[in-house]
Parts: structure tokens; sequence; C-alpha cells
């Protein structure tokens, strides 16, 4: 069937499960009950239609198929006029209560749900619930002076499932005594169901994010891809860092399970268009490709594979890169990456300078952090200084606190610029100061 004509049906059907609902537990004035009789024979016509070219198209397996649902057709019987006076149509009612209900269930297709066995106890439990206290209210009221509304019922279906009763309220005819005794019997074993249930499934939830099993859902969050010796470090400075307060961190990496807390961790290949979907990699804020082996040069061809898969899902994000070869960095390039950390170059060029300029190593260390309270390197926006030089820029930035110290144009870098270069939109403007 099409999809609109399934989504009608749903539609319908809850419609007639309130009805029957509102009929059961209010006493209503003959023109409201006469409009939703009008209502309820609309709805019971559309079921019938329904019924009927679900069973033309199954063509073959016509009576499998109303061996099957039959009991549809116990949703399509209108309960209008002198009908709802008889008393076998009243239980008739209830049934047609289970059938609309099983109507939902087959409609919303259960099965598709992550928790389906937890929602199928539920609403077995629900129904239980429900079908008990309908019974208990049709068969007892007016034969048992302690049952005068149909909340009355639902308190002592209540009761009966979870404690076989409080005693205020119990059933004086013998169909209410048959109605006390199968819910009692069945009680236990649906609430033992139900909790076993709800316990298991808080156990799977915990499990599948221990060891990566699950599929995340959410936005803004910054993605690590990999994993290696230098990541738990990563970590520790995004979180310490004020800009990041708040934002969920994931990990993609090819492990048993979670490498740290505190964090979200999908299992999978970082390189894989799959599990990067799985780790919501289309919202997140940022992505860091890691080095699968940082001492390893051929670590760098995955590691641009993964950036470019990334990319591809994810255009807008900024994407920085591990890399281990200098003579790789074209690759990275490639698969346009905003910055790429060149370990080796990097670690060389600090190495010579301590040599030279112990102090320079301290200097570096303090420039790259970004500890609470302290000044740290970060950039600004250009903003109102579009058109500004460089020296009154400078001087702006100095009496609210913040030091200027380059300006990157068109991928080059510009320490100390020239004091009458002109600022424009697309430069990015570096200081030092205190995170705002």
């Amino acid at each position: 069937m099409p999809p609109w004509w399934e989504r009608l049906i749903i539609l319908a059907t809850l419609i007639a499960v309130g009805l029957l609902v509102y009929w059961e537990i209010f006493d209503l004035e003959p023109a409201v009950d006469t409009a939703l009789s009008i209502v309820d024979f609309a709805l019971c016509g559309l079921f019938v239609v329904d019924f009927a070219m679900r069973f033309q198209r199954a063509r073959g397996f016509r009576w499998r198929f109303f061996r099957r649902h039959w009991i549809d057709l116990l949703g399509a019987i209108p309960f209008a006029g002198p009908l709802r006076a008889a008393r076998f149509v009243r239980v008739l009612r209830i049934l047609r209560l289970v059938a609309l209900a099983r109507r939902v269930v087959r409609r919303l297709q259960l099965p598709l749900l992550p928790t389906a066995t937890f929602a199928y106890t539920f609403l077995v439990a629900a129904g239980v619930w429900l079908g008990a206290a309908l019974l208990f209210f049709e068969l007892e009221r007016g034969h048992n002076e302690n049952v005068h509304e149909i909340g009355d019922a639902l308190w002592w279906s209540m009761t009966t499932l979870s404690t076989v009763g409080y005693g205020d309220l119990y059933p004086v005819t013998p169909g209410g005594r048959v109605v006390a005794v199968i819910t009692m019997v069945v009680g236990v074993g649906v609430l033992g169901t139900l909790a076993a249930t709800i316990a298991t499934a808080f156990f799977e939830v915990r499990e599948r994010g221990l060891f990566g099993f699950g599929r995340l859902r959410m936005r803004h969050h910054l993605l690590l891809l990999g994993w290696n010796d230098r990541s738990p470090i990563v970590v520790a400075e995004m979180k310490r860092d004020p800009r990041h307060a708040g934002r969920a961190i994931v990990v993609l990496a090819d492990l048993e399970r979670s490498p740290m807390e505190g964090i979200d961790f999908v299992r999978g290949l970082p390189s894989r268009a799959e599990d990067q979907q799985r780790a919501g990699a289309p919202a997140a804020a940022a992505a860091l490709v890691f080095a699968r082996d940082p001492r390893d040069a051929r670590s760098d061809h995955e590691t641009a594979l993964t950036a470019m898969t990334f990319r591809r899902r994810n255009p807008d994000a900024v994407l920085a890169a591990e890399l281990v070869d200098h003579e790789n960095r074209e690759h990275l390039d490639a698969a346009q990456c905003d910055a790429v950390v060149d370990g080796g170059v990097l670690t060389a060029e600090i190495l010579v300078r301590a040599v030279r300029d112990a102090g320079v190593v301290r200097l570096l260390e303090r420039l790259v952090k970004d500890d609470a309270g302290l000044p740290g390197l970060r950039r600004i926006e250009v903003g109102e200084h579009v058109g500004s030089s460089w020296r009154d820029t400078a001087r702006v930035l100095l009496d609210r606190g913040v030091t200027a110290i380059a300006v990157i144009r068109d991928d080059e870098v510009v320490l100390t610029p020239d004091a009458a270069m002109k600022l424009q939109k697309s430069d990015e403007l570096y200081v030092l100061g205190k995170s705002s």
C-alpha cells in the first residue's frame, strides 16, 4: 500500500481507539454521542475498505491472509445506537480494542525500532492492564457497590497485576472473579518480563556504548578519527580548552572497547564511510585524524583516505590531520585539510631552537596551551577591523588586553606585519589574550 494510505490508516486507528476509550469513560450528551457515532461509522468504513484492498492484493494467499488478519475485522464493527446496550457487544468492544492495538503495532512496524522487544512487552502489559480494567468495569458495574467509575477499575487492575490486590476492591460477580484469577496469573509473568526487558535494555545500552556498536545521533561534536598514543593527551587538552566546554568528544577507532572514560566511542574503521556515518560525521563541528602509527610513514596514506572520506560527508567542518612524513603532505592538502600537523618537522625545529635558546621550548608550550584564566594564542574574526591598518588594529586590541601577533593571508603567515598594512575580510587574525 502507498505510504500516504498507511499513514491515514494509522491516524484513523488511533482516533478509533480514542473514541472507544472516550465512550467507555464518559456519559455523553445525545448530540455528542450522535456526532461520535457518525465518525465511528466513517472510520469503520475506512477499515473495511483497507481490509478488502489488502485481501484483494493477497492473490494466491487469501485464505492464509484471512486466517492471520480476521481479527482486524473486529476493528471495523461500529458501536452505535442500541448495539452499545447489548452485554455481548460490550465484551466485543474490548476485543475490538485489542484488534485496533494489533493494527497499530503492525502499521508502525515496531520490529524496526531498536527497542522492539521492550515496545512489544510494554504494549502487552498495557493491554493486559486496560483489558482487565475494562472487563472488570463491564462485569462489576451495577453489581459491585465499590465500583463507580472506570478509574476504580483501572486502580483494581493495576493493584491486581502487581500485588494481587489490596483488598479495597474485589469482584463480586462470577465473571469478575474469573477475570481476577486470569489477571493475577498473567500479571506475574507480564510484569516480570517487563522488568527483565527494561534491565536488559539498560545493560545493552551500556554495552553498546562501551564496545562501540551503537549509532550516535548528535550535532556539533568533536570527532577524533583513529587512536594512537598521543590521543589521550589531545582529549585532555580539548576538555581543558574553554572554547570546547560542553562539546561532546566522539572517537571512531578500530579498538575492542572505549579507550578512556568521558568520551563517546564508535568501533569501526576511521576511513570507512559507513562507520563515519555512525559516528555522526556529517554533523560534527570539527574532526581530527590521527596517524595509525606515528612511526610509520605509510600511515599517511590511510590518514589521507580518512580525511577525504570525512570531507565528502562534511564539507564545512574544521578538519585537521596528523602527518608522519612531510613528503606525503600533498596527499593531505588534496584531502582539503584545514590544518596539517607535521610532528616530525616541528619536533626537529624545536630541538634545534632549544639548543640555541632553551626558553623557546617553554615559550611555545605556553603559547599553545589554553589554561583557564591565562592568555593563549587564538584566532579572532577581523570584523570591525576590516580596512584598518595593522598599527591601528594592534592599538585597539591592546587597549582591550589582547596582543595582535600575526595575520594569515592567502595561506601565507605574516608575522609582525608592516604597520601600514590594511586588513582584509578574508584575513585570519591571530592574537595572544584570554579567551572570551
